[in-house]
C-alpha cells in the first residue's frame, strides 16, 4: 500500500473511482448502481443503437416531409401574404374617414372579391372559398407596446399594474393579409389574386368614402323623357341641388384645389352649377308654366292636386313640431350663475346652455322650412289654376322648343356631372386620401410556412424519435446492470 503520495499512488486511487446509484429496497436494504457499469453495458450495444438511431433519424424526416406535403396540398400553411397601412385622421380612434367605426374585414367582403376576380377574368376559383381563405391580422402600434412594455416592468414591484393593462385600448394602422393557398390554386395564382383583392378594395374605399358616384347614379336613374315636362322639370332640378351641395361642401373642404385634368376648381364648378340653375333651367321653368305646357292635362292636374296635399300635410307636421318645440322652450328656464365680485356688491351671468340653444336653432330650421312650403304651395296652386283654365291648346312648335332645350339642359347637367365626378375623384386620390390607402408589401407567396417552418416540422419529429431511442438504450443498460448484479449476488450466496 502507497503512503508516499507518489504518482502511482494517486494514479491507482482515480483508476478505482466509481460512481454509484443508490437505490433503497426496503427498510434496511440498499442497492448501488455503478453508472459506470451501465456505460459499459451500452457501450456493448453501441452497434445495434446507431441502427436504430439512424432508423429514428430516416424516420423523423419522412414524417416530417409527410407533414409538410399535407400542409402543402391542404393549404393551411401556405398562403400569399402582404402588408397594406391606412393613414387618415381618425384611423388612430379606430373610425373610417366618415367617422364611423372602421371594419377592415370589408377586404372580404363579397364584392370586393368578385371585383377582383372579374379584373382577373377568371371563373375557376370560387369567391366564398377564397373569402374564407383569408386572414387579417392588425399591426399592434408601437406607442401602446412601449406602454405595455412600461407597465410590464411597474408589474415587477407591484402586481396590481397588471390591471392597468386591460385599460390600454389601441387601433392599428397597419394590417397583414394572408390569403391560404386554395386547393387547385398555384402559388402565382394566389398572389395575383390577393393584390387583385387589395387593388378592388382601394377602388371600393375611394368609392365608399369619396361618395362621387352619387352625381351620374341619380341623373342616369331615370329617363326624363317618359315624364310630363314639369314632372321632368323637377328631376333635373333635384339633381341639379344634389349636384350643387355635393359641390358646395368640396369647395368649403379645399378652396385652393385645382385639378389638373379637368382644369377647374370647386369654386368654378359651382358659379358654373349656379349660373345653369337660375338661367337655363329657371327660363325653361318660365317657359312651360307661362304656356301651360303638358302632354296631358288630366295627368298634370293630378299631380298639381298630389303636390297640393303633400306640401299641406307637410306644413302641418312642421307646425305641429314647431308648437312642441315652443312648448318646451317657454317652459324651459336657464340657472343663472352668480359670481360674488366683492363684499358689496355681485352680478348675475347666465349660463351658457347647449340645450337650450339647440332647441332655438331648431325653431328657426321649422320656421323656415314652413316659409319654404307655403311658398311651394302657393305656386302650386297658381299652376293648377292656370291648367284648369287652359281653353286652346299648345302649337307643336312649343313642344319642340322645350323638348330640345330640356334635352339641352340635361345633356349640360351630364356634362358638369362628369367633369365634379372626374376632380373630385382627382382630389380624393392625390390630395385628400393620396395616403389613405396603402399597399405597403405586394403579396409574396410563402410555401409550407416557409424555410423557418419546414426546418422545425423536420426536426421536431426526428428530435423526439431519437430521444425516445435513447432513452431505450439507456434503460436498456440500466436492466442489464440489474441483471448481472443479481447474478453476482446469487453466486456469492453459493
Amino acid at each position: 500500500m502507497c503512503k508516499d503520495g507518489s504518482v502511482d499512488c494517486r494514479q491507482t486511487a482515480q483508476s478505482d473511482a466509481k460512481i454509484y446509484l443508490h437505490m433503497d429496497s426496503g427498510e434496511s436494504e440498499e442497492t448501488q448502481i455503478d453508472l459506470v457499469n451501465i456505460a459499459g453495458h451500452m457501450n456493448k450495444k453501441k452497434r445495434l443503437y446507431r441502427y436504430a438511431m439512424a432508423i429514428a433519424l430516416c424516420t423523423g424526416i419522412l414524417l416530417g416531409l409527410i407533414v409538410i406535403g399535407v400542409d402543402y396540398i391542404v393549404g393551411q400553411s401556405t398562403y400569399a401574404r402582404a402588408v397594406i397601412t391606412l393613414q387618415y385622421e381618425g384611423i388612430e380612434n379606430g373610425l373610417d374617414p366618415n367617422g364611423a367605426a372602421f371594419d377592415i374585414n370589408k377586404i372580404k367582403s363579397p364584392k370586393v372579391i368578385e371585383d377582383a376576380l372579374m379584373s382577373l377574368g377568371t371563373t375557376e376559383f370560387d369567391s366564398e372559398k377564397i373569402r374564407e381563405s383569408i386572414d387579417i391580422e392588425g399591426v399592434v402600434p408601437e406607442d401602446a407596446v412601449e406602454r405595455i412594455t412600461v407597465i410590464k416592468e411597474m408589474s415587477l414591484e407591484d402586481v396590481s399594474n397588471y390591471e392597468k393593462i386591460l385599460d390600454i385600448s389601441y387601433f392599428p394602422s397597419q394590417y397583414i393579409v394572408y390569403l391560404r393557398k386554395n386547393p387547385g390554386m398555384s402559388g402565382k395564382d394566389a398572389v395575383k389574386v390577393l393584390n387583385a383583392i387589395l387593388d378592388s378594395y382601394r377602388e371600393y374605399f375611394m368609392d365608399t368614402y369619396a361618395n362621387t358616384e352619387v352625381l351620374t347614379v341619380t341623373g342616369n336613374l331615370i329617363d326624363y323623357k317618359d315624364y310630363d315636362y314639369a314632372e321632368a322639370m323637377d328631376m333635373l332640378e333635384t339633381q341639379m341641388e344634389i349636384m350643387q351641395g355635393y359641390v358646395s361642401e368640396r369647395r368649403d373642404q379645399a378652396p385652393e384645389f385645382r385639378s389638373s385634368g379637368t382644369g377647374l376648381s370647386f369654386g368654378d364648378i359651382s358659379m358654373a352649377l349656379d349660373t345653369i340653375a337660375e338661367i337655363d333651367i329657371a327660363n325653361l321653368n318660365s317657359y312651360i308654366e307661362s304656356h301651360t305646357l303638358t302632354k296631358d292635362v288630366s295627368r298634370q292636374r293630378e299631380y298639381y292636386e298630389y303636390r297640393i296635399k303633400k306640401y299641406n300635410m307637410d306644413i302641418a307636421e312642421c307646425q305641429l313640431e314647431l308648437t312642441n318645440i315652443q312648448s318646451v322652450i317657454d317652459k324651459y328656464q336657464k340657472d343663472p350663475l352668480v359670481i360674488v365680485s366683492s363684499q358689496e356688491s355681485t352680478q348675475e351671468i347666465e349660463q351658457t346652455n347647449e340645450y337650450y340653444d339647440k332647441l332655438l336653432q331648431e325653431r328657426l330650421e321649422l320656421s323656415t322650412e314652413i316659409a319654404s312650403l307655403n311658398t311651394k304651395l302657393n305656386e302650386t296652386y297658381t299652376l293648377l289654376n292656370a291648367v284648369n283654365g287652359t281653353v286652346g291648346q299648345n302649337t307643336q312648335g312649343e313642344y319642340d322648343y322645350v323638348e330640345g332645350k330640356m334635352s339641352s339642359v340635361a345633356e349640360t347637367i351630364a356634362k358638369w356631372a362628369d367633369l365634379t365626378e372626374q376632380t373630385a375623384q382627382e382630389y380624393y386620390t392625390t390630395t385628400l386620401f393620396s395616403n389613405a390607402y396603402k399597399i405597403a408589401v405586394p403579396a409574396q407567396y410563402t410555401a409550407a410556412g416557409g424555410f423557418f417552418a419546414a426546418v422545425k416540422r423536420l426536426v421536431i419529429p426526428v428530435a423526439v424519435l431519437m430521444f425516445v431511442v435513447f432513452g431505450v438504450w439507456c434503460v436498456d443498460g440500466f436492466f442489464c446492470e440489474l441483471m448481472k448484479m443479481k447474478e453476482d449476488r446469487q453466486r456469492n450466496e453459493k
